[in-house]
């Protein structure tokens, strides 16, 4: 039996929002009996934001150890539920241009995956709606950008205004059976999982939020190569200590330059190749700098950014 969860992230338990999922998740049960649907209303749920105690890095499992419903040592009711999903339908109502705060605060709660990899690959699909001045599009690349963040397989999404709800909850319903589709496919065949962190950057080129051009702009502080990346500066500063943590900023350094050059040349399959080589050095990097041994004081799980094949 795949099991889909059914996300309701608004308070209001028939409101727009309700109502859209409620026929995505219709959708759903019409592709095959083998189809279970679990309504999660996150406002009966009591969790409340990660503290950073790194416990769900440091812990073997990555389990979280707060005491509620997304911790518990992995034993906590929500926490349980989204590990065990074949797939998530999100339905979110559009706050402050943006997500709703408990939409963003499921999210962060799913922190733990990032170590254990569990979710990776997991599909999702996901439902903004806006009412007044709308900004829709916008939330649905944010929540986009946070499935990126946890590596889950990003199938679609729907950016609704209320003025155009009828013609949504036909749209809903459609999103509905494509998940349901993947949900089922990754209940028998097992999870499809990225091959690596390349294959996922260009998975999500033409999702409603490109990891791509936001990353190019986080390592050149915004200047695209025209300044120097964030590692040169930093390598040249002297910023870095540690011997190895200086190793891996000069790879990381080579790697950004080359990933300039083929940005330049409108060369983006090759452009991603070198920028998540760069990335993951300067993952690296910072980690032995700054994180080993004064914060986390733990080296990187092996799910998480691993280096290049050649440098292991």
């Amino acid at each position: 039996m795949a099991k889909i969860l059914a996300i309701l992230c608004s308070g209001r338990k028939k409101g727009y929002t309700a109502g859209l999922l409620s026929e995505a998740i219709n959708g759903a049960k019409e592709v095959s009996n083998s189809i279970e649907v679990d309504l999660l209303q996150l406002h009966d749920y009591k969790f409340s934001p990660c503290t950073s105690c790194f416990h769900c890095i440091r812990d073997a499992d990555h389990n979280c150890i707060l005491d509620d419903d997304f911790g518990k040592n992995g034993k906590g009711k929500l926490f349980q539920k989204v590990e065990n999903a074949n797939g998530w339908i999100i339905a979110d109502p559009v706050y402050m241009w943006g997500p709703s705060s408990q939409c963003h605060l499921f999210f962060e709660r799913c922190y733990p995956f990032v170590w254990s990899g569990k979710l990776e690959g997991m599909p999702m699909v996901s439902i903004s709606c806006a009412t007044n001045q709308g900004m829709h599009r916008l939330a649905y690349a944010e929540i986009c950008k946070w499935a990126f963040a946890i590596s889950l397989r990003y199938i679609d999404g729907l950016a609704v205004h209320a003025s155009y709800y009828q013609d949504a909850l036909k749209e809903a319903k459609h999103l509905g059976r494509k998940l349901a589709e993947f949900a089922l496919s990754d209940e028998k065949d097992g999870r499809k999982k990225f091959a690596n962190d390349e294959e996922k950057y260009i998975y999500y080129m033409d999702k409603p939020w490109n990891a791509f051009i936001p990353y190019m702009d986080n390592l050149s502080h915004g200047s695209f190569g025209w300044q120097l990346s964030m590692m040169e500066t930093a390598l040249r500063r002297g910023i870095f200590k540690r011997e190895d943590a200086v190793d891996l900023l000069k790879k990381s350094v080579e790697e950004f330059k080359e990933a300039v050059k083929y940005y330049n040349l409108n060369d983006y399959q090759n452009a991603t190749k070198y920028l998540v080589r760069a990335s993951s050095y300067w993952t690296h990097a910072t980690w032995k700098e700054f994180l080993e041994e004064q914060a986390i004081k733990s080296a990187p799980p092996s799910v998480y950014r691993p280096l290049p094949k050649d440098e292991k």
